[in-house]
């Protein structure tokens, strides 16, 4: 009877782990990924306080057993987060971005100890091959669903008539809403199927089967090129890796599954541009039904074929009636080159999905600039970075040309600008570490952590919360795989027994520290987003409030200042905005705002001094530079209506000195090439060019001001334009 209880108890812990470890799964799936830190703050203080307390049971468990409980392996993400910590103390470009960073780092070492300790035996890893399958169908399902339109989320599906972003008009996005990651977590999702349809086990093998045409289907819909080519890499070394046994049968399941999921595929594209998307979903259902029936029989042909192989690997003389096999080499090379066949016919050619292969590489192309820039702010701050949101707090300065690009698109790289070398080493030594450890499984393991890692050096993915949980996972899994065969405590030297005995309660006060340090942080920040969520629902007399008390649980958050600066009223503002830098002191939007709020004050000295800072910290940013101007401008006339030349002489100066160094940046940069400058169809500086004007003319300087006075009456633009010809004509009549 008690052995009883006790299966019924340890299966009750397997399958509720795996619950709880699909369910954090689901729903960083279903809040975008948890790309943003507002949406991970709740999950981040559970697995933080799990963390601690597992961290303190396994030191008490450690100690009395003489052994650590909790891996060394699994305690790694702690020593990134460390590097954040230590910007805490310093003087990181973003307090906020700084804090959401350790956050996030100290979750995931918590979230590694949780799963190192969840997955330690065979019935849990069993359950938790179960959690991650149900965590992937949960995505691709979602996923499916939007396209469908049988989910009303905006952002599921991407649009864009320009052909270089969506060569069919269209592509899925998915639950993370961002086409490029969630086509890596599908190939990621791909290459596990694709692996397990091999699998011992029938009900792995039947599910993945089931699972894999829709799955690269989804892949096929995101257009993404980076996660297709990452998955063509990870299938290339899968199949090196997996010897010549199932070597036919590999060739022929990514045939089969490749040549369903292009007709479901394309078949989506059309009831998409025809307006009916609902209508895809009964031919990916017969797709994956077929297709699986097909899996399912290479299946079984492999499993015969492999009685040709003996223990070996090597071919055994086979009977004449039995040569042919679908699941040989050769046949399953015929029916890899009949699925990219169909591929190509249904997917690659024409209005179908040409343009995205046949060029259209400006997206691509555009990345390497925002690579250039990431190693020159690196190259400023080589050794522990400059904190976290790095990037975005520092991109505007180092801008070679105009762009957008609020990611840099490279998670090594923003590791790199965030935390230097020390950082970077740290991570890079880890992954290694991990892959190296995970060499006993590599036929298995290597392949979907290589196409994570790979596609994450070209794109953002370690950016969602989400990519970081299932990556772990999937290290996680394979290392406690790898170490159940290790050597067991009985004949270790009495020299390793005390120092894992050591070890047990320095993981502990490690996981205690950080825990002391996150959480209160976590806790704080939680409370501010559901303050500014509840404020910016409210009616918009009650805003300030809400936006206040957001702000006393997160003085930190420079967003909410921004939110609540409209709302106030002179000194006031410019006390909020000052406050503001001292998180965020090379903020552009802060420092702009305070200069404005300056100018309403009449106070030109303050008010240029925080509008240069501002346009230093952001040189393209267009409008901001035409808004200082003219705010610069106005003061000065007003000072001169008043007769007060002394003070309209500041003013009216800083607005030219504005002008005359955003006319010399475009300059510059486009020397040699065509400037915007000189474009006088899309008039894009007539405003600079006409209020710097007026002030030339305060100034005294008539020549230079009727000069661009002229050049914007002969622009395109009809407002501009008639101002300058009434300015020129009343100077004339002078």
């Amino acid at each position: 009877m008690a052995s009883i209880k006790r299966i019924n108890r340890n299966t009750a812990i397997a399958w509720g782990g795996a619950a709880a470890v699909a369910a954090l799964l689901g729903y960083g799936a279903i809040r975008e990924g948890l790309f943003f830190d507002e949406d991970f703050y709740g999950a981040e203080i559970v697995l933080i306080a799990l963390g601690a307390i597992s961290g303190l049971a396994g030191g008490i468990v450690g100690w009395r057993r003489g052994r650590a409980v909790i891996p060394g392996w699994a305690l790694m993400p702690f020593a990134i987060a460390g590097v954040y910590g230590i910007h805490l103390l310093l003087d990181p470009v973003s307090v906020k971005g700084t804090m959401d960073s350790f956050l996030r780092w100290t979750a995931y070492g918590a979230w590694f100890v949780l799963l190192s300790l969840y997955l330690s035996n065979a019935r849990n890893r069993k359950a938790g091959w179960a959690a991650l399958q149900a965590a992937g169908t949960l995505l691709l399902l979602g996923s499916w669903f939007g396209w469908f339109g049988w989910i009303e989320t905006e952002g599921l599906v991407f649009r864009s008539d320009q052909a270089e972003l969506a060569a069919t008009g269209a592509r899925l996005a998915g639950l993370l809403q961002y086409p490029n990651t969630f086509g890596a977590i599908a190939a990621f999702m791909v290459a596990i199927e694709w692996q397990l349809l091999s699998s011992r086990s029938r009900w792995a093998s039947g599910f993945a089967s089931l699972l894999l045409v829709p799955a690269l289907a989804s892949l096929l819909l995101t257009e993404s090129r980076g996660a297709l080519l990452a998955l063509l890499g990870a299938a290339l070394l899968s199949l090196v890796l997996g010897g010549r046994r199932n070597l036919g049968h590999r060739l022929g399941t990514a045939g089969v599954s490749l040549a369903f999921a292009s007709l479901a595929a394309r078949w989506a594209f059309d009831t998409m541009r025809a307006g009916d998307p609902g209508n895809g979903a009964w031919l990916l259902a017969a797709a994956a039904i077929v297709g699986a029936a097909l899996l399912l029989g290479l299946r079984r042909e492999a499993d015969r074929y492999g009685q040709s192989f003996d223990s070996s690997g090597r071919v055994r003389l086979v009977l004449p009636g039995k040569r042919f096999s679908l699941a040989s080499p050769l046949w399953g090379a015929i029916l890899l080159l009949i699925g990219c066949a169909a591929a190509y016919l249904l997917l690659a050619r024409g209005e179908a999905g040409g343009a995205r292969l046949d060029g259209h590489y400006e997206t691509a192309s555009a990345r390497w600039l925002y690579y250039a820039d990431a190693l020159r702010m690196f190259h400023d701050r080589p050794w522990i970075g400059a904190g976290g949101e790095s990037w975005r707090m520092l991109a505007s300065q180092y801008k070679s040309v105009p762009y957008i690009g609020n990611e840099v698109h490279s998670g090594y790289l923003e590791i790199l600008i965030d935390t230097g070398l020390l950082g970077f080493l740290l991570l890079v030594g880890m992954l290694f570490w991990l892959v190296f450890k995970m060499r006993s499984r590599a036929s298995v393991a290597w392949a979907p952590a290589a196409l994570l890692l790979a596609h994450s050096a070209i794109d953002f993915d370690w950016s969602y919360g989400y990519a970081w949980l299932l990556l772990l996972l999937w290290f996680a899994l394979h290392l406690r795989e790898s170490e159940e065969g290790g050597m067991d405590a009985a004949p270790r030297p009495r020299s390793a027994g005390r120092k894992r005995l050591a070890a047990a309660p320095l993981a502990a006060a490690l996981l205690l520290g950080f825990a002391a340090a996150a959480l209160p942080a976590a806790w704080r920040s939680l409370a501010a987003a559901s303050e500014r969520e509840s404020a910016l629902a409210a009616a918009p007399s009650a805003r300030a409030a809400g936006l206040r008390a957001a702000l006393e649980s997160n003085p930190a958050w420079s967003r909410v200042r921004l939110e609540l600066y409209p709302l106030l009223r002179g000194q006031e503002r410019v006390e909020l905005l000052a406050r503001g830098l001292r998180y965020d002191p090379q903020s552009p939007a802060l420092e702009f705002q305070l200069g404005m709020a300056y100018a309403e004050l009449a106070q030109p000295e303050p008010a240029a001094a925080h509008l240069r800072e501002a346009l230093r910290l952001d040189r393209f940013d267009r409008e901001a530079q035409n808004a200082a101007i003219a705010t610069m401008a106005a003061m000065a006339e007003r000072y001169a209506a008043a007769g007060r030349d002394d003070r309209a002489a500041v003013a009216a100066g800083a607005a030219v000195d504005m002008f005359e160094r955003y006319r010399e940046l475009y300059r510059f940069t486009y020397e040699g090439k065509t400037n915007p400058w000189e474009n006088k169809v899309n008039s894009l500086f007539g405003s600079a060019k006409f209020n710097a004007a007026s002030s030339l003319l305060l100034l005294g300087r008539d020549e230079e001001a009727t000069a661009l006075l002229q050049e914007v009456a002969e622009e395109s633009s009809e407002e501009w334009g008639r101002l300058a010809k009434e300015k020129l004509a009343s100077l004339t009549s002078e």
